[in-house]
């Protein structure tokens, strides 16, 4: 483990440029150092933060208007536009922030606003898997606001429910080779169980991998889709729990 961790901190790039396979990479060895800091991405629309506390991404902020908690709320269907454009403008006049306007107008409850800012925190981390192009940096240190909630969510289930949002063939074929790449699960194994969550689907794919076995033989012997077997492959060799061997 010790290895491990100082491996990442020696192989983790504090800037660089973003490709299709950087944000799930750099998430996990962020959270493998154990670091502190605000990882940020940036691409020609968009800025989006995560927050880390002791390698654990805790919290995450965006400047994507689609990202906004009043936005959220249209969605769900508990404001009308109206009723979010009147609390806007009293948001706006007062300075007050637009969750605490809706719960003292009592447009929302209490519990809808607590609800409604984690599901948007983990909606904006997730959302950072989708990049595959702009600029990364990772600022270590103290976390720069003390307003930040604490997400009930561990970092490998975050990386696993973010490549499994990933839609792209192209990204998931570039991360698991080609029909003759052959795999095996590693030690980690053995620690997963309290670190990630995973369906009976994926667990038979991981079991099967006790012995080295290649793509073409995984699609032969899984139940799971062929697509779904790479891009939970491409999560394995993230999480570490899988490699590639010759």
């Amino acid at each position: 483990m010790v290895q491990a961790v100082e491996q990442a901190v020696e192989q983790l790039e504090l800037t660089g440029g973003i490709t299709s396979q950087t944000i799930p990479r750099l998430i996990q060895m962020i959270s493998q150092t154990g670091e502190t800091g605000v990882f940020l991405v940036r691409d020609q629309d968009s800025e989006k933060k995560i927050f880390f506390e002791k390698g654990r991404a805790i919290f995450a902020a965006s400047s994507d208007p689609d990202n906004r908690l009043g936005a959220l709320f249209l969605r769900k269907g508990l404001l009308t536009i109206e009723t979010l454009a009147k609390a806007g403008e009293i948001s706006f006049r007062t300075g007050k922030r637009l969750g605490t306007v809706l719960v003292e107008f009592k447009c929302i409850r209490a519990e809808d606003l607590v609800e409604g800012v984690s599901e948007q925190v983990k909606e904006i981390l997730l959302s950072i898997f989708r990049f595959v192009k702009g600029k990364y940096q990772f600022q270590m240190g103290p976390l720069p606001t003390s307003e930040v909630i604490t997400l009930r969510i561990g970092t490998g289930d975050i990386i696993l429910e973010g490549i499994r949002r990933i839609q792209s063939w192209s990204r998931i074929w570039q991360a698991v080779g080609d029909l003759d790449t052959t795999f095996q699960n590693t030690d980690r194994i053995r620690d997963i169980m309290k670190e990630v969550t995973l369906n009976l689907e994926e667990w038979t794919l991981l079991s099967i991998l006790d012995k080295p076995r290649t793509l073409r033989e995984l699609c032969l012997a899984s139940q799971m889709k062929d697509f779904d077997i790479c891009r939970m492959l491409w999560a394995f060799q993230v999480l570490g729990i899988a490699r590639k061997v010759s």
